[in-house]
């Protein structure tokens, strides 16, 4: 099968696509022809060795997949050959074939998308658990930053859909036209406007009930000084290449929560592989994601779609903040059914 293959960790310009010999099919496992990949800034630290997860050279990235399963291994009664399926993978996204643990394989809905559904496992998934975790609702106003990117977006829509007012920080005009697109009631650019005074004028001085922040850096701060009283920050990465340090104080004068959400503990990427303690809830929560997208409440914006080949250009895309949305590759040029 043809796959991208990391030789060294190094730039994601280093990599490089090879003939290679199809994952050998596990009991407990089933394996999955992958149609689409999702492409994330995750993935440049991971080919680099900087990610929290170091693989062993050589391998074959990527972590979010969906297609079709093509053979289930001994024990697999969940899933059957033809099904459609999203998934969350340790690495081998970037191949045409790939094997998992059904812990984390998520049933698509008959006549979903596929080229849309792999838009949901990470971005949604992720989205969902952390506004929950923040007591999403009606009548919360919610912060978003980095609104134009897939995780900011799939929070604008996940927030709206609950019930919340969104407004959505985002760095450039079109970016804040996809956020206003996707359900945010308000937009503010955070690299020219006066953000907290921005907060407070939307919010009658109250500052903003939740704030998802996939940011972090400089921005912190501000977004805890425009954080309401008793209100909580979510904070779930680091997109701007710094990790930010804060006074504790901010947090103690205005009864501040502040959680950190990490996905990856959830489908087997943290210290111990815990995929399978929490396998009914993600299942659940799938299920529940991929309802409301089949039933258009959720609005999966259509992917911009790069060749196995090109990911370099797909890779650049996310470096250089270009993309509106998720950005994914084909190993299959021109397949774009179901």
């Amino acid at each position: 099968m043809r796959a991208v293959i990391c030789d060294q960790f190094s730039s994601y310009k280093d990599l490089r696509v090879a003939e290679v010999t199809a994952p050998e099919m596990k009991p407990g496992c089933v394996r999955i022809g992958v149609h689409f990949a999702s492409v994330s800034y995750a993935i440049s630290l991971m080919v680099a060795g900087k990610y929290q997860r170091k693989m062993a050279l050589p391998f074959i990235p990527g972590t979010e997949v969906s297609g079709y399963v093509l053979e289930c291994g001994e024990g697999v009664s969940e899933f059957q050959p033809g099904d459609p399926v999203a998934a969350i993978v340790d690495s081998g996204a970037y191949g045409e074939e790939v094997v998992v643990d059904p812990a984390t394989v998520y049933p698509v809905p008959p006549g979903f998308p596929l080229v849309k559904a792999v838009s949901v496992p990470l971005s949604f998934g992720t989205a969902l658990t952390a506004l929950e975790r923040g007591g999403v609702g009606p009548g919360k106003t919610v912060l978003v930053t980095g609104a134009g990117g897939a995780l900011g977006l799939a929070a604008v829509q996940v927030a709206k859909l609950k019930g919340a007012t969104v407004i959505a920080a985002a760095s450039s005009k079109f970016k804040q036209d996809a956020a206003l697109a996707a359900g945010a009631s308000h937009v503010i650019d955070y690299s020219s406007d006066d953000l907290i005074n921005s907060v407070k004028s939307l919010t009658d001085g109250r500052g903003a009930d939740l704030v998802f922040d996939p940011v972090g850096g400089d921005l912190f701060e501000r977004l805890i000084r425009c954080t309401a009283i008793e209100g909580c920050v979510l904070s779930l990465g680091f997109a701007s290449g710094d990790i930010p340090f804060i006074p504790v104080n901010l947090l103690l004068v205005k009864n501040i929560s502040l959680f950190g959400v990490n996905f990856s503990e959830y489908v087997g990427w943290g210290k111990q592989d815990r995929r399978h303690e929490f396998a009914a809830r993600t299942k659940v929560m799938m299920g529940w994601l991929f309802s409301e997208a089949d039933s258009q409440n959720l609005a999966i914006k259509q992917p911009e779609v790069f060749a196995l080949a090109d990911l370099e250009a797909a890779m650049d895309c996310i470096i250089e903040r270009r993309s509106i949305g998720k950005v994914i590759i084909t190993t299959r040029l021109g397949v774009f059914r179901g």
